[in-house]
């Protein structure tokens, strides 16, 4: 079901500012800069405290070295955070509610109820296929936790599937896996067609991100995949533990995959990611929701235009927003650590 949704990914929005609910919303940002421009930090770049170390494709997840890189770049994340979460909470807009937004609601195709198949009771869901160092899991407050991978498929493919581990309240404890539930099914691989043009990944790109939402339990996936249409930013989420996700949405389509990391706080959700469309200076973006992830409203561009911008980090609070990156020196050396704050409307 997911393959006869393709064009509604890139339609969504647009057919959201057609609609007479949300004409308001399509004429005024979403998101506004505190700062002018990205600020230089004395903090250590994530990138090079465990260096980062290119993913390699044929590596089985079950292999010391890739649950060791795994665990590392668990900690680059963990560490990249340390540094964006004090700065969104000095904020003053931390502690403020972003206006609520109205939306029409847009009939989408959806897949499939998520099985309840079990994926073992061991501390990640089961898989034989998936991809190493792609794992990624959220803490569900009151219903478990929710965990999100690659996973190999014929043809080249890749899935972006997810799993739940529920809290068995009676016992209180945790449950097995349940799952897999797909998030995307849609990616290309060598092998389909326009490949040569489109180009393929595989497993060679990076983990998705997914955070689930205090205020309403909503889970949400922001990934970079290799669509029928190209390359692009996608944003998915799952309402109920037990729904399906619905229908993906493309952020941004462009030349190449890179590093998507997603955020929520109430009816915000944010996403900064890789800019597909750098060219040869690559860039950071950053996309605003105030419905929930149900609508993007605002695409913009954090970094500065003569960058050398990657690897993006997100923390959201409110009405408060920081965006951390790493950024190359134009002569080369190590990369230093750059942020920049925003307000949402």
């Amino acid at each position: 079901m997911h393959h006869l949704s393709v064009r509604l990914r890139a339609l969504r929005s647009v057919l959201f500012c057609f609609s007479l609910s949300a004409a308001s919303a399509c004429q005024a940002p979403a998101v506004s800069w505190v700062d002018e421009a990205a600020v230089a930090t004395n903090d250590p770049s994530p990138l090079i405290s465990p260096a980062l170390v290119p993913i390699d494709s044929s590596m089985r997840e079950s292999a010391p070295t890739a649950q060791l890189q795994q665990l590392q770049d668990l900690l680059r994340e963990t560490k990249a955070m340390a540094l964006l979460v004090p700065r969104v909470d000095a904020m003053p807009e931390s502690r403020l509610r972003a206006e609520t937004q109205p939306f029409a609601p847009i009939t989408m195709v959806m897949s499939a109820p998520p099985p309840s198949l079990s994926l073992g009771d061991g501390d990640t869901p089961t898989d034989s296929l998936r991809c190493a160092r792609s794992l990624r899991e959220a803490l569900a407050p009151m219903h478990g936790r929710v965990a999100v991978w690659w996973s190999r498929r014929e043809r080249g493919r890749v899935m972006l599937l997810a799993a739940w581990r529920d809290t068995l309240s009676s016992e209180s404890r945790l449950g097995a896996w349940r799952g897999p539930i797909i998030v995307d099914s849609l990616d290309q691989g060598p092998r389909d067609a326009q490949a040569s043009l489109r180009g393929s990944a595989g497993c060679s790109r990076p983990a998705p991100s997914v955070v689930v939402d205090a205020s309403h339990g909503y889970v949400h996936v922001g990934y970079a995949l290799m669509g029928p249409e190209g390359p692009g930013v996608f944003y998915a989420h799952q309402m109920d533990p037990r729904a399906a996700f619905e229908t993906p949405q493309a952020i941004v389509y462009g030349e190449r995959l890179g590093a998507v990391r997603v955020a929520a706080s109430g009816d915000v959700v944010a996403l900064a990611y890789d800019d597909p469309n750098g060219g040869e200076r690559p860039r950071i973006g950053l996309a605003v929701s105030r419905t929930s992830g149900h609508v993007f409203e605002d695409r913009i561009i954090a970094s500065s235009a003569i960058a050398n911008a990657s690897d993006p980090f997100i923390a959201l609070r409110g009405r408060a927003i920081v965006v951390g990156w790493s950024e190359v020196p134009t002569g080369g050396g190590e990369p230093g650590f750059r942020v920049r704050r925003a307000v949402v409307r």
